[in-house]
C-alpha cells in the first residue's frame, strides 16, 4: 500500500492564539460605573529593529522616542525593552530529502550549535524537524545542551517538504510562550511541495502570531538560485509541472508579514545568516499595546522612531486570533497535532480496501489535482499532453532527456505526476498517440525527488501489427534517461484493438513486470527507485490522450 507518511500530511493546528504575557493584571480602567478590566491576554508585542543608513544597529534609544500606530491610530505604548528582554525561540529544521545532497544536513547542525552557544540562562527554547511531516523533538527548555543533543541526532528522512504546514505547527507551539520576544527560526534548503496548507491559507495565522519568522534558504546552488530569481511570476514549476510558490518572494513575504528578514545564503555563508538572526533576537526593541478590542479584519501596525537617519522594520500589522483561521477552535486543550487538515485534491480519488491503498482517475473531475492548463489539460474524460502547445517554463530544471523514438533522433520529454507515494504496486494508463513525428508516450511510476521510471509506447515500425515500447530509468539531474529495456515490438492480437493502448506494470521490490493485458510481456530487476508517486509522460512534438490511470498498493507491502 501507500507510504501513509506520504499520503497524510503532518495532522497540525492551524490556529494560533494569543499567548498570554506573564505580567501581573494591570489595573482596572474606569468608563462611567462600568469597570473594564485589560488583561495580560490583550497585550499585543511589537519586535522592532533599528538601523542606520549602512544598516548598524542603533542602540540606546528610548521608549518616548517611539510612536506606535495602529490604523493610522497613535497607540499608548504599555511595555518597552532596549534589548535585554530574554526570548522565546523556536527552531525549525528541514530533514527532507533532499538535505541529503552534499552534507546540507551537516552545515545546517553546525549553524545551529552555534546559534544555541549566544542563548541567555533566562531564554527558552523548543526544537521541531519536518519533512512531509512535522515532529516536536524538544519542548520548551532553557538548556540548550537538550536542543544541541536533539540536532546532533538529526537525520534526513526519505521523504517531502510540507514546509507551510510546518511553519503553521510551529506558530501553535509558540503560543505556549513565556515571554514578550518570540522568534521562529525556519531552515530548509527548498520550497513547500507538500503542504496541506497554501501560503494565502498561512499568512493569515503568521500574522495573527505575536513571533517573528526568520526563514533561511540555505545549502542551495548558485544554478537553482538563478531558477528561483529568474522565474516568471509568483510560482515555479516541479518537474512534475505541478506549480509551487517561488520561494524567494514566498518566504520574502512571511518574514515580512512577521517583522522579520529572510536570508538567502550560499552554502558556505549559512553560518553568517544564522549569526544574523541571532544578533537581531539581541538588538532589537520591544514595544507592546493594548490594540482597539471593536476593531475585526487586518490592522495595520507602523512604529516610527525620533532619531535622525533612522530605518525601522516592524510587522505589517496583524489580526485576531479568531479570524486567523476560520472555523477553527482556538481551545488549546486540543493540542498542535490533532487538526484536520484539508485534504490534498488527489485524495478525492483515493480508497482502501482491506488495507491497501487504490487511487484511481478517469480524469472527469477537473479538481483531482492534474495540472490543468494548454499543454496539459483535463479532456472530457482523458487527459492530454502536447508538446505542440508546450510554454516555455512548463519544465522546471530543464527537459527529461533525449530518449528518442523507434525511429531515432532526440525527443526531450513532457511529465505530470500526482497522487499518493507507493512501494509494491499494480499500475496501468491506457495511452493514444495522436499526432507528431518521433513521438512516445507512457506510464510513470516510482516517480520521486530522485527520478522515475517509465513504459512508453511509440509508433511501430511501418507496415508493422505491432506495439513498440522501452522501459526507462531517469534521474532528474542527468540529461539523458538510460534503457533498461530498449525498443521492443509486440504483437498486437484481436484482444488489443482501438487505438488506445494499455500499459501495466507490476512492481514487486526490485521486479518490474510488463504488460499490454491480457499479454504478459516481460520483467526487469532495478532497485534504484524503491517509491513514488504515478504519472504520464510525452516524449518528442506532438500529442498523446490518456485515459483511465490507477495504481493499487499490492500484498506484498502488508
Amino acid at each position: 500500500m501507500a507510504s501513509p507518511k506520504r499520503n497524510r500530511g503532518a495532522l497540525i493546528l492551524a490556529f494560533v492564539m494569543l499567548a498570554p504575557y506573564r505580567l501581573g493584571a494591570q489595573k482596572p480602567e474606569v468608563a462611567g460605573s462600568v469597570p473594564t478590566i485589560r488583561t495580560e491576554v490583550d497585550l499585543l508585542s511589537v519586535a522592532v529593529r533599528v538601523t542606520d543608513r549602512k544598516d548598524n544597529e542603533i542602540h540606546g534609544l528610548r521608549a518616548d522616542q517611539f510612536l506606535l500606530f495602529e490604523n493610522g491610530v497613535p497607540q499608548k505604548i504599555a511595555f518597552f525593552d532596549a534589548g535585554d528582554e530574554p526570548v522565546s525561540l523556536g527552531i525549525l529544521l528541514d530533514v527532507s530529502g533532499s538535505m541529503e545532497a552534499t552534507g546540507k544536513l551537516d552545515i545546517a547542525k553546525a549553524s545551529l550549535a552555534c546559534l544555541l552557544a549566544t542563548m541567555r540562562p533566562a531564554d527558552e527554547m523548543f526544537y521541531l524537524r519536518f519533512s512531509r511531516q512535522v515532529e516536536k523533538v524538544v519542548d520548551f527548555t532553557s538548556d540548550p545542551q537538550r536542543i544541541l543533543a536533539a540536532i546532533s541526532a538529526t537525520t534526513v528522512t526519505k521523504d517531502g517538504t510540507s514546509l507551510y504546514d510546518a511553519i503553521a505547527s510551529a506558530l501553535c507551539y509558540m503560543r505556549n510562550a513565556h515571554h514578550h520576544k518570540r522568534a521562529l527560526l525556519v531552515l530548509t534548503d527548498g520550497a513547500d511541495q507538500n503542504s496541506h496548507r497554501s501560503l494565502e491559507d498561512l499568512v493569515p495565522i503568521v500574522q495573527e502570531s505575536q513571533a517573528q519568522v526568520f526563514m533561511i534558504l540555505g545549502c542551495f546552488g548558485k544554478a537553482e538560485y538563478d531558477l528561483y530569481r529568474n522565474a516568471h511570476g509568483e510560482k515555479i514549476a516541479l518537474v512534475t509541472n505541478q506549480e509551487i510558490d517561488n520561494p524567494l518572494s514566498a518566504f520574502k513575504r512571511l518574514a515580512t508579514e512577521s517583522g522579520a528578514e529572510a536570508f538567502f545564503p550560499k552554502p558556505d555563508k549559512l553560518q553568517d545568516a544564522v549569526d544574523a538572526v541571532a544578533r537581531q533576537l539581541r538588538t532589537q526593541y520591544t514595544l507592546a499595546y493594548y490594540p482597539s478590542a471593536s476593531k475585526a479584519g487586518f490592522r495595520e501596525i507602523k512604529v516610527k522612531v525620533a532619531q535622525s537617519g533612522a530605518r525601522v522594520r516592524a510587522r505589517r500589522g496583524f489580526v485576531r486570533p479568531d479570524e486567523a483561521v476560520a472555523g477553527n477552535s482556538p481551545e488549546p486543550s486540543g493540542g498542535c497535532e490533532n487538526e484536520k487538515l484539508k485534504p490534498y485534491p488527489y485524495e478525492s480519488k483515493v480508497t482502501l480496501k482491506n488495507g491497501l491503498t487504490i487511487y484511481r482517475d478517469d480524469f472527469r473531475d477537473k479538481a483531482s489535482g492534474w495540472p490543468n492548463r494548454k499543454s496539459l489539460h483535463y479532456a472530457d474524460g482523458a487527459y492530454m499532453i502536447s508538446s505542440v502547445t508546450q510554454q516555455p517554463d512548463e519544465i522546471f530544471l530543464g527537459s527529461y532527456g533525449d530518449i528518442g523514438s523507434p525511429e531515432g533522433g532526440a525527443a526531450a520529454g513532457l511529465l505530470v505526476g500526482n497522487g499518493p507515494w507507493f512501494e509494491d504496486l499494480d499500475a496501468s494508463v491506457s495511452v493514444e498517440l495522436k499526432s507528431g513525428d518521433n513521438v512516445a508516450a507512457g506510464l510513470v511510476f516510482r516517480l520521486n525527488e530522485r527520478g522515475y521510471y517509465a513504459v512508453i509506447i511509440g509508433e511501430p515500425t511501418p507496415g508493422s501489427r505491432a506495439i513498440a515500447f522501452k522501459l526507462v530509468k531517469k534521474y532528474h539531474a542527468d540529461e539523458v534517461a538510460q534503457d533498461l529495456l530498449s525498443w521492443t515490438e509486440v504483437p498486437v492480437s484481436d484482444q488489443i484493438p482501438g487505438p488506445q493502448k494499455k500499459i501495466t506494470v507490476q512492481c514487486r521490490g526490485a521486479v518490474i513486470k510488463i504488460l499490454f493485458p491480457p499479454l504478459f510481456v516481460t520483467k526487469f530487476e532495478d532497485d534504484e527507485f524503491k517509491e513514488g508517486m504515478v504519472g504520464m509522460i510525452l516524449y518528442g512534438k506532438g500529442r498523446a490522450v490518456f485515459q483511465n490511470l490507477s495504481a493499487e498498493g499490492s500484498e506484498a507491502e502488508r
